[in-house]
């Protein structure tokens, strides 16, 4: 093999390894920021959420008034959202449930991780209803 083809060889599988990195990176960036926006979308629900259902309940409703309500008003704040139709609804009634119970969750005795979970289960459940 002479240099000028090896050159060329060495230069093609160069220009290949180049290409190939750079559109994995462009790819993982992408999903990247997609996830970060989901999860930036979960986060402001969430805190929304947990603010509507502490007042309720400080107000004296019951829990399930209480979700009943805050779920209809985020509903509402929330229905014109981009990206909300594709929202991951398990990891959303995760996040509100440890929130609610991080905020307001001793005035209606909920307070370990089965707690999490019943709440987060009964919100789903309450959440497809509507």
């Amino acid at each position: 093999m002479n240099i000028k083809s090896r050159d060329l060889l060495f230069g093609f599988f160069l220009i290949i390894l180049i290409l190939t990195t750079n559109i994995g990176l462009i790819t993982i960036e992408k999903a990247s920021a997609s996830e970060s926006k989901e999860t930036d979308l979960i986060n402001k629900i969430s805190k929304d959420y947990t603010k509507k259902f502490c007042n309720s309940i400080g107000f004296g409703l019951s829990k399930e008034s209480a979700m009943k309500f805050s779920i209809a008003e985020n509903k509402k704040v929330f229905e014109k959202r981009k990206g909300i139709e594709n929202i991951d609804k398990i990891a959303l009634s995760k996040k509100i449930a440890v929130s609610v119970i991080d905020g307001c969750g001793y005035q209606i005795d909920l307070n370990d991780d089965k707690d999490i979970e019943e709440y987060a289960n009964y919100y789903l459940s309450l959440e497809q209803d509507k």
